[in-house]
């Protein structure tokens, strides 16, 4: 296993990382594509909205794709899986047999 399959697998552990590391993305997308493609009146309203509450967007946008994405980045575990983590028991010893008294 190489130093990258590695790195994944421990992300994959932590799915909150993953999904904070995303929701960052995402909450740089989304304003700088609105700010580049939006029409001129929305940029006006949002400018207009003042500095507190942009900044709480921000940090809705942020916090709402953290949660969407802990739940979209979720691994489903294999049946497999599940079998091979359960503990096997030992199969208890059969009743002795008593031919040897016949």
């Amino acid at each position: 296993m190489n130093r990258t399959a590695r790195r994944l697998a421990l992300l994959e552990r932590r799915p909150w990382t993953l999904a904070l590391i995303g929701a960052a993305g995402l909450t740089l997308l989304v304003p700088s594509a609105l700010a580049l493609y939006g029409p001129p009146e929305l940029l006006d309203a949002g400018i207009a909205l003042g500095d507190a509450r942009l900044a709480l967007g921000f940090v809705g946008l942020f916090a709402i794709s953290a949660g969407v994405l802990r739940l979209l980045l979720r691994r489903r575990r294999l049946a497999e899986e599940q079998l091979d983590e359960e503990p096997v028991l030992p199969h208890p010893d059969p009743a002795p047999t008593r031919a040897h008294l016949r």
